[in-house]
Order: structure tokens, then C-alpha cells, then sequence
């Protein structure tokens, strides 16, 4: 009987520190939505500071076959100069995501919509999926890793 008890109190144990984890993980997902979702509002704004406070300073913007930005400053030029376009607009809607069992990095995905001018003076508007991969700051943040 007295190891029947042990052994019931051991499962229970168990049971609260596997609870215990997937609750981390999903505080950690919804922490990750958030910041998209903050993110995506500094996008929108034009709140520049608060926008290039959302990727590491090594990030990676995969915009297209032949353009790949480096680095935190190239992201803060090609932003930049983004927004000289008066037509220029920019939103994204975050679909969901994922993060990893030790809750350090994970994604987003969901669509995004870019309006601006073309090189022939027309106004354009293109709207694509994206995924984000992002990894947890020791300050407790996220930041962007890599942006497709």
C-alpha cells in the first residue's frame, strides 16, 4: 500500500511538472503573438524606433532572390528609404505560431500586405504570406532572427 501511495504521488508530481511545461510553451506562444502583433502595429505607424527595436542585431530580411539585408543597419536604411514613397504602407496580420520546447526561439506566419508606388508611378499593393523565426532575448524579449 505505502508503495502504491509513493507511486501515485510520484505520477502526480510528474503530471504538474509536464503541465508546469506546456503551460511555459504556451505563455511563450502567446508572449511571441504579441510581439508580432506589436511589431506589426510599429510597422503600420511608422513608429521607426520601436519598429527596429523588434529585430536582433544580426538579423536576416529575405526580401527576394537577389536582395538579402544583413544586419540591423541595412534593415534601418532599406526601411527608411521605404517610407520616402508617400504611398508607401505596410501591415501584417499574424496567423499563429510556435515555439520551441525550451520555449528560446520560435515562429510566426501569417499574411502581409505592402501598398506602394511602382517605377512607373503606379500605386501597388501586394499581399504574401511570411514567416518570422525569433529567439528569446535573456531579457526576456523576442526578437527577429530571420524574416522571409
Amino acid at each position: 500500500m505505502r508503495n502504491q501511495i509513493s507511486l501515485l504521488l510520484l505520477l502526480l508530481f510528474v503530471a504538474q511538472v509536464a503541465k508546469g511545461q506546456s503551460t511555459n510553451s504556451k505563455i511563450e506562444k502567446e508572449a511571441l503573438i504579441r510581439a508580432d502583433k506589436a511589431w506589426s502595429h510599429a510597422a503600420k505607424t511608422n513608429d521607426m524606433e520601436k519598429l527596429w527595436s523588434f529585430w536582433e542585431d544580426e538579423a536576416i530580411i529575405l526580401l527576394s532572390v537577389d536582395m538579402t539585408l544583413k544586419g540591423v543597419d541595412q534593415i534601418k536604411r532599406f526601411t527608411t528609404q521605404a517610407r520616402t514613397d508617400p504611398n508607401f504602407e505596410i501591415s501584417w496580420e499574424v496567423q499563429g505560431a510556435e515555439v520551441s520546447e525550451k520555449a528560446d526561439m520560435g515562429y510566426t506566419y501569417g499574411i502581409g500586405k505592402v501598398q506602394r508606388t511602382n517605377e512607373a508611378g503606379e500605386l501597388i499593393t501586394a499581399a504574401k504570406p511570411y514567416l518570422t523565426v525569433w529567439k528569446k532575448q535573456t531579457d526576456g524579449t523576442w526578437k527577429c532572427k530571420i524574416e522571409n
